[in-house]
């Protein structure tokens, strides 16, 4: 029946889209979007058959209506991305297929769309409505597109959000020949999911914030199925597997921010059930930006974040550095560390970025893994001691180019 209903809501979508669509042939029509091209090198040799050279082409235009009041508007986003070497990397997805109306204090969004929440840089907790895209990079902040309706209330007390989630995304994983995964390979294509709908399970969520003078608070509840699966070894084949298993969860979330002056103090916790046993988890930290270093139009930013997992025995700490050029090109440079006082274990990375003229923009990511005092047992990937001590080998430089339209 739920099924059926998902079916039927999706449906009046499409006739609301083509409605829409034919309303806004009158209305001026943007076309935005991008085309981008990526290298990425390892600098050791990763597992048989891995190549160390990886590239991928992504092309994401971007079509958007806005009616004359500025009260209706209309986002088709695609996104397509093909890779050199591991065809799970390959991809497909609508990022963004949605309309909006905006009332008095009302606002509707219906379709598909991206919704970011949180605060902190290392680790986003609260994050949960989009399915992470964790092929795309290493930091995990890339996200599929979700099917959902949105509610938002401006009140006196705060905006209110109100989330009806149309079916749930899988999480994509590197393939056998892709770098950056697991020593076992994922097996995508037999994920277990706790809810009979399968991935056609209508989640809900809900999230009030407000602002206090320099505080902004936000609380948030998500109920449905997990973004973040359990990897269940299966050894019963010749060739060892990791399933994913999306369970049903309740998650309840906090975020804090505070401004002041040039400090900003962040705080991300949750607690969630659903997975085993009962966790919660938490990031906090500061970041202080020091406003025209040596008399100049440079902004150096420094960054530490503590973090806390009941379910990973030693959390990693980070600190970083901000460095933003405030010129036409948009420079900016990101460099820091996590490490692990218990296992000495450091992930060491490096982000630059800049436009080149009103047309491009180049970036520069690096990352070195130093494993620690501890080696893994790469048969029990549940039991490992951090996010990234099975990544010794996938130190990377990665370049991109990206073209606007």
């Amino acid at each position: 029946m739920l099924q059926d209903l998902i079916q039927r809501i999706t449906k009046i979508q499409v006739i609301l889209f083509c409605l829409l669509f034919n309303y806004f042939l009158k209305a001026e029509v943007d076309y935005l979007g991008d085309f981008s091209f990526e290298g990425r090198y390892f600098l050791e040799d990763g597992f048989l058959f891995q190549e160390n050279f990886h590239s991928s082409f992504t092309f994401s235009p971007e079509i958007y209506f806005e009616s004359d009041d500025g009260k209706k508007s209309f986002t088709f986003k695609p996104k397509l991305r093909n890779d050199s070497q591991d065809e799970e990397r390959d991809l497909i997805d609508i990022q963004e297929l949605h309309w909006v109306l905006t009332g008095n204090a009302v606002e509707s969004r219906i379709g598909i769309r991206k919704e970011f929440w949180g605060v902190t840089e290392t680790f986003h907790r609260v994050d949960i409505i989009n399915q992470t895209d964790s092929v795309e990079s290493f930091d995990g902040e890339d996200k599929l597109g979700q099917p959902m309706i949105n509610i938002s209330l401006e009140t006196l007390s705060g905006s209110i959000d109100f989330f009806a989630l149309l079916g749930s995304r899988e999480r994509t994983f590197a393939g056998r020949f892709g770098r950056l995964r697991t020593p076992i390979v994922v097996d995508t294509d037999h994920p277990i999911y706790e809810s009979g709908a399968k991935n056609k399970r209508m989640d809900f969520a809900i999230r009030w914030v407000k602002f206090f003078d320099n505080l902004e608070m936000g609380l948030s509840h998500f109920s449905g199925t997990t973004r973040e699966p359990e990897l269940i070894e299966d050894l019963s084949t010749l060739t060892p597997r990791l399933i994913p298993k999306y369970n049903i969860i309740d998650q309840t979330g906090l975020e804090v921010l505070y401004i002041l002056g040039g400090l900003a103090i962040k705080l991300e916790a949750i607690t969630r059930s659903g997975q085993k046993d009962r966790f919660s988890a938490i990031t906090s930290g500061f970041e202080y930006t020091q406003i025209g270093i040596f008399k100049s139009r440079l902004d150096l930013g420094w960054i530490i974040e503590f973090n806390h997992d009941d379910r990973i025995e030693n959390s990693p700490t980070s600190l970083g550095t901000r460095l933003t050029f405030n010129n036409i090109a948009d420079t900016q440079i990101l460099a820091g560390i996590l490490w692990n006082d218990n296992t000495n274990e450091k992930s060491t990375f490096l982000e630059a970025s800049g436009r080149i003229g009103d047309c491009c923009k180049l970036s520069l990511e690096g990352i070195v893994f130093s494993k620690g005092s501890q080696k893994p047992n790469i048969l029990d990937i549940q039991k490992y001691k951090s996010p990234f001590e099975y990544l010794e080998n996938e130190d990377f430089l990665r370049l991109e180019f990206i073209y606007y339209l």
